[in-house]
């Protein structure tokens, strides 16, 4: 598809490096909130409506990979590549505490309770820290590579994890033991709860997929190679580096990898029921690391290696007739 200009995003610029993540909070009575983990080590809060900054949390030592609020935000959790995960105040930015970890954090994620702390990266392992104890409570070991996503899933007894060994792997709290796996064709380069819970996005190669997280089996597999609009048409086609599912279920969201060559900074829109694409939006200056819809749906928002985050409107006209 050709890329299109068709509408101009909010810009949110501060970060000096390639944002690498984008997560909203939930709802809260404060509004939304959307927090951004990035290769500046400077992860930063931001209004999930209109970008507007909050505020930087400062510490880290090395890029950072992964940065989650918790279900109130009132705090949130941070992953770096100084083998660090650290726990702040979203209040007022102070640092709460900081974990240890033996290699790269690239990942973490509150437990549906919020007391306890998932971490995953390149030490292969899957580590649980006790936000109420601060201490570490259960190491699960599996995975042969290393981890680029793991995931509480909503019943709080089970988790899901993915990475460079190019399996879906599934765990039980209780027993740290691996009850399901699912291989898929490339390593897991991102994944996904979407925010009813019911639905986990994760991407692999050129396949997106869905699965669902109450009968742990896959809803369907999506086949959608990034074919980049800079090379003028030529099918040029690379792999997906994370998607998004839109609230409704009616569309999903994705973002292109690093090419050498011809870096794809296109925001690409896809049809969750054809698995066509239907949008290709123009903005960025550097490829697409992460995208994410806003809880409501009206928005989404995505992190490039430009440094910036935008904020798109999932049905523009709609708006602006509103508006009117």
């Amino acid at each position: 598809m050709e890329g299109t200009d068709a509408q101009t995003p909010l810009v949110c610029p501060g970060h000096t490096r390639g944002v690498v993540q984008v997560t909203y909070s939930n709802p809260t009575p404060d509004g939304t909130f959307l927090i951004s983990a990035c290769l500046d080590s400077k992860p930063m809060l931001r209004r999930g409506d209109t970008g507007d900054w909050v505020g930087t949390f400062e510490g880290h030592k090395g890029a950072v990979w992964s940065a989650k609020l918790d279900a109130p935000a009132f705090r949130a959790a941070t992953g770096a590549a100084d083998f660090s995960a650290r726990i702040w105040d979203a209040l007022t930015g102070g640092q709460l505490h900081q974990f240890e970890c033996s290699h790269v954090v690239k990942s973490v994620d509150f437990a549906p309770d919020n007391k306890s702390l998932l971490c995953a990266g390149k030490f292969k392992k899957l580590k649980i820290f006790d936000l109420e104890t601060l201490a570490s409570s259960q190491e699960i070991e599996g995975h042969t590579a290393g981890v680029k996503s793991a995931l509480y899933l909503p019943c709080g007894t089970k988790l899901v994890s993915g990475g460079e060994d190019k399996m879906l792997r599934v765990w039980d709290l209780k027993t740290s033991k691996e009850i399901m796996n699912f291989p898929v064709l490339k390593e897991i380069t991102s994944m996904e709860l979407s925010y009813d819970k019911k639905v986990l996005t994760l991407t692999s190669g050129t396949q997106v997929h869905f699965w669902d997280t109450d009968s742990l089996e896959m809803i369907k597999t999506i086949d959608c190679p990034i074919v980049n609009p800079t090379l003028g048409g030529r099918a040029n086609i690379q792999d997906i580096t994370s998607a998004s599912l839109s609230p409704d279920r009616k569309r999903f969201i994705a973002g292109g990898p690093a090419d050498q060559a011809w870096p794809d900074p296109w925001v690409h829109v896809f049809d969750y029921e054809t698995g066509r694409e239907i949008e290709c939006l123009k903005g960025h200056h550097g490829h697409v690391w992460d995208v994410a819809f806003a809880p409501d749906g009206a928005t989404y928002c995505s992190g490039a290696d430009d440094g910036t985050i935008r904020i798109w409107q999932t049905e523009p006209g709609k708006k602006e007739k509103v508006d009117a």
